[in-house]
């Protein structure tokens, strides 16, 4: 694990179109996770976005990997369209994917999820996964949830510590974290949830995180939200020095 004593804090930026991500390149957010519908928790964004994004700006592009808003639970057609969308993403760009699958009883469907995991193997380990906020509503045991999704080859777990924010769940995101670490492995706790300047700092200390997962938005009428560029820009320059 990182000695987050020895790191700057990583922001990654929850996005919803390429605007959103060309925003976030220009403040110096460390990576974005792109997608579509963010009021529907965030879908498959489209691929003219996600290439628009690749062209405008080098930063580091995860995309989410979601046919629906709802549960994580999926029919046969909607598995095959994430098996069609998978490839397409990787080949234009992403560099890596966000996404969780469940059975109909809340539990982590390990073959599903193998067979995705199967398939971006073929890329040389050059695209990271990570699975999503899909942690928060399994019925499979938390510490037992993440020990599997770490033999099965996940990079990174994005999680509020099944609570209602990141916040609240920061016991959780702690025992999580110092967990990985005692036993030596390498899968990431991406804390997110609620997660605003105001208490950013709080839940990097208490937790132990080195990265955190956040949306930066304004509204700006008509149901339209924007990234707000100028606050964004603050935080991450607070981030690039919280443990310096």
């Amino acid at each position: 694990m990182n000695n987050i004593k020895d790191k700057f804090i990583k922001i990654e930026i929850c996005c919803g179109s390429a605007e959103d991500v060309i925003a976030c390149g220009e403040a110096g957010v460390h990576r974005v996770e792109l997608n579509a519908a963010l009021e529907l928790g965030g879908i498959t964004p489209s691929i003219g976005a996600l290439c628009l994004a690749k062209e405008k700006t080098d930063i580091e592009i995860i995309t989410m990997l979601r046919p629906r808003g709802g549960d994580f639970c999926y029919s046969e057609n909607e598995f095959e369209t994430m098996l069609l969308d998978l490839p397409l993403l990787l080949d234009n760009g992403a560099d890596g994917i966000a996404f969780g699958i469940l059975k109909a009883d809340g539990g982590l469907d390990t073959e599903r999820c193998k067979i995705i995991l199967d398939k971006m193997d073929k890329y040389g380990g050059s695209k990271e996964a990570v699975f999503h906020m899909a942690f928060d509503v399994s019925t499979t045991d938390e510490l037992e949830m993440l020990e599997k999704l770490e033999i099965m080859g996940f990079n990174r777990v994005l999680t509020k510590g099944r609570a209602d924010s990141a916040l609240s769940g920061m016991d959780a995101l702690k025992k999580y974290i110092e967990y990985i670490g005692k036993k030596g492995g390498k899968l990431e706790i991406l804390p997110g949830g609620g997660i605003r300047p105001h208490n950013a700092g709080e839940i990097a200390a208490k937790t132990g995180a080195f990265q955190l997962h956040g949306k930066f938005h304004k509204d700006i009428g008509e149901g339209r939200q924007v990234i707000d560029e100028n606050g964004l820009k603050a935080y991450v320059d607070w981030a690039n020095t919280f443990f310096r």
